[in-house]
Protein backbone atom coordinates (compact mmCIF):
# COMPACT_ATOMS: atom_id res chain seq x y z
CA UNK A 1 0.00 0.00 0.00
CA UNK A 2 1.16 3.33 -0.75
CA UNK A 3 2.43 5.66 2.54
CA UNK A 4 -0.59 8.21 1.51
CA UNK A 5 -3.20 6.14 1.62
CA UNK A 6 -2.15 5.42 5.04
CA UNK A 7 -2.16 9.13 6.18
CA UNK A 8 -3.92 9.63 9.53
CA UNK A 9 -7.22 11.56 8.23
CA UNK A 10 -7.43 13.54 11.84
CA UNK A 11 -3.15 13.91 12.66
CA UNK A 12 -1.97 17.56 13.34
CA UNK A 13 0.75 17.26 11.14
CA UNK A 14 1.98 19.11 8.00
CA UNK A 15 0.58 17.73 4.57
CA UNK A 16 4.00 18.17 3.34
CA UNK A 17 6.04 15.31 1.38
CA UNK A 18 8.11 14.07 4.66
CA UNK A 19 5.05 13.16 6.22
CA UNK A 20 2.60 11.81 3.60
CA UNK A 21 4.97 9.76 1.33
CA UNK A 22 8.61 9.56 2.48
CA UNK A 23 7.23 7.69 5.84
CA UNK A 24 9.47 9.69 8.01
CA UNK A 25 7.23 10.56 10.95
CA UNK A 26 5.08 7.41 12.24
CA UNK A 27 2.87 10.01 13.51
CA UNK A 28 1.71 10.56 10.11
CA UNK A 29 0.59 7.18 9.17
CA UNK A 30 -2.43 5.03 10.62
CA UNK A 31 -0.97 2.32 12.77
CA UNK A 32 -4.12 0.12 12.38
CA UNK A 33 -3.66 0.31 8.56
CA UNK A 34 0.13 -0.13 8.12
CA UNK A 35 0.60 -2.77 10.63
CA UNK A 36 1.69 -6.13 9.40
CA UNK A 37 1.81 -4.91 5.60
CA UNK A 38 4.11 -3.54 3.49
CA UNK A 39 4.25 -0.20 2.64
CA UNK A 40 5.39 1.89 -0.24
CA UNK A 41 7.28 4.97 0.87
CA UNK A 42 8.96 7.51 -1.86
CA UNK A 43 11.54 9.33 -2.83
CA UNK A 44 10.69 12.98 -2.67
CA UNK A 45 12.00 16.54 -1.84
CA UNK A 46 13.09 15.54 1.86
CA UNK A 47 15.63 12.97 0.14
CA UNK A 48 16.36 15.13 -2.70
CA UNK A 49 17.68 18.26 -0.64
CA UNK A 50 18.75 16.04 2.59
CA UNK A 51 16.81 16.34 5.16
CA UNK A 52 14.85 12.59 4.69
CA UNK A 53 17.16 9.61 5.28
CA UNK A 54 16.32 5.86 5.35
CA UNK A 55 16.82 5.52 8.59
CA UNK A 56 13.80 7.41 9.47
CA UNK A 57 11.84 4.81 7.13
CA UNK A 58 13.42 1.71 8.95
CA UNK A 59 12.46 3.94 12.63
CA UNK A 60 8.58 4.28 11.18
CA UNK A 61 8.54 0.61 9.80
CA UNK A 62 9.91 -1.07 13.43
CA UNK A 63 7.67 1.51 15.10
CA UNK A 64 4.78 0.82 13.61
CA UNK A 65 4.82 -3.04 12.79
CA UNK A 66 5.19 -2.65 8.80
CA UNK A 67 5.89 -6.07 7.36
CA UNK A 68 8.05 -4.72 5.03
CA UNK A 69 8.89 -1.56 2.74
CA UNK A 70 9.70 -0.78 -0.67
CA UNK A 71 11.35 2.90 -1.05
CA UNK A 72 10.50 3.72 -4.67
CA UNK A 73 12.14 6.42 -7.26
CA UNK A 74 9.83 9.32 -8.01
CA UNK A 75 8.95 10.54 -11.52
CA UNK A 76 8.96 14.23 -10.67
CA UNK A 77 12.68 13.47 -9.32
CA UNK A 78 14.34 10.80 -11.40
CA UNK A 79 15.91 7.92 -10.63
CA UNK A 80 18.70 8.20 -7.70
CA UNK A 81 21.87 6.56 -6.89
CA UNK A 82 20.98 3.56 -3.97
CA UNK A 83 23.76 1.76 -1.58
CA UNK A 84 23.31 -1.12 0.19
CA UNK A 85 23.09 -1.24 3.42
CA UNK A 86 21.62 -3.23 6.06
CA UNK A 87 17.84 -3.15 7.26
CA UNK A 88 16.37 -3.88 10.90
CA UNK A 89 13.23 -4.73 8.89
CA UNK A 90 12.22 -6.05 5.51
CA UNK A 91 12.69 -3.73 3.16
CA UNK A 92 13.38 -2.96 -0.79
CA UNK A 93 14.82 0.04 -2.75
CA UNK A 94 13.77 0.59 -6.16
CA UNK A 95 15.70 3.46 -7.09
CA UNK A 96 14.95 3.28 -11.37
CA UNK A 97 11.79 5.36 -11.83
CA UNK A 98 10.40 2.75 -14.59
CA UNK A 99 10.54 -0.35 -12.35
CA UNK A 100 8.52 1.92 -9.41
CA UNK A 101 6.33 2.61 -12.07
CA UNK A 102 5.48 -1.17 -12.30
CA UNK A 103 5.19 -1.96 -8.28
CA UNK A 104 3.04 1.54 -8.20
CA UNK A 105 0.43 -0.06 -10.77
CA UNK A 106 0.68 -3.18 -9.51
CA UNK A 107 -0.50 -1.57 -6.16
CA UNK A 108 -2.93 0.32 -7.67
CA UNK A 109 -4.58 -2.75 -9.31
CA UNK A 110 -4.57 -4.48 -5.54
CA UNK A 111 -5.99 -1.70 -4.23
CA UNK A 112 -8.81 -1.55 -6.34
CA UNK A 113 -9.40 -5.63 -6.20
CA UNK A 114 -8.92 -6.60 -2.89
CA UNK A 115 -10.69 -9.84 -2.45
CA UNK A 116 -11.61 -11.49 0.89
CA UNK A 117 -12.08 -15.28 1.64
CA UNK A 118 -14.37 -15.81 4.48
Amino acid sequence: MLAKDAVRVNGAFPRTPAFVEECQFPEALDPIIVRGRIVICVFSAGFYNGTSNINAIIDTARTLGFMGFAFVANPAYGDFIAEPIPFAVSGIIIPKVADAQVLNAASENIKHHEYFVL
